[in-house]
Order: structure tokens, then C-alpha cells, then sequence
């Protein structure tokens, strides 16, 4: 039983990952937001370490929700836009990221990219 929750574990992680990795790909397929590069620099960058973190294996899912609330309050306040792509990319990492537990992270401003660099 143990051995296929486990299982479960890394193929929720994998899709994670994946998914991700396709949100941080998506900034360079996308030429409004190459254009305005220096507006959504720091969405991707932080996507980026969030993606660090699932290679470190430092606690990635409570990065990932840390990232999910990170991006929907930076573009809200920010008033940026994101593709159909990168908002369905975007709920589908909050989906998968409900219900985890953020107790083991760094709890400064939700704004503050600084949270996902290695302390």
C-alpha cells in the first residue's frame, strides 16, 4: 500500500514538474510577453526557482502553492496578461496544489520574489 502512494507521490510531483516547466516555456512562445519582457521577468524567473526546487527536492509542492498565490497576486496587482495557455497552466498547478501544507516556508510578503532563492 505504502509502495503505491509513493508511486502516486512522484507521478503528482512529475505533473507538477511538467506543468511547470511548460508555464516557464510559455513566456518565450508568447510575443506579448517577450515584448513586455520586463514586466513578467519576474513571474518566469520565479518559476524558475520554483522548478530549482523540484530538482533540489526542497519541499516542491510547498513551493508550487507558494508560486500559485505568488503569480495570482502579482498579476492582479500588476494588472498583466496572461495567454489562454498560461492562465489554464495556471489553475491547473492550483488545482493540483490545494490542500498543502505551507508551515515549512519562508512566510514574508507573498509579493517578495526573494522567497523561492535558497536561504
Amino acid at each position: 500500500m505504502y509502495l503505491s502512494n509513493n508511486q502516486n507521490d512522484k507521478q503528482a510531483l512529475n505533473e507538477v514538474y511538467q506543468i511547470l516547466k511548460q508555464f516557464y516555456q510559455s513566456f518565450f512562445s508568447n510575443i506579448y510577453n517577450e515584448l513586455n519582457i520586463l514586466k513578467y521577468k519576474k513571474l518566469r524567473d520565479s518559476i524558475g526557482l520554483v522548478i530549482y526546487k523540484f530538482d533540489t527536492h526542497d519541499h516542491p509542492q510547498e513551493y508550487c502553492t507558494k508560486l500559485v498565490m505568488f503569480i495570482q497576486a502579482y498579476v492582479t496587482i500588476h494588472h498583466l496578461h496572461l495567454s489562454s495557455k498560461q492562465q489554464y497552466l495556471l489553475k491547473s498547478l492550483s488545482t493540483k496544489s490545494k490542500g498543502i501544507s505551507l508551515r515549512f516556508l519562508y512566510t514574508g510578503p507573498i509579493m517578495d520574489d526573494q522567497q523561492f532563492l535558497d536561504k
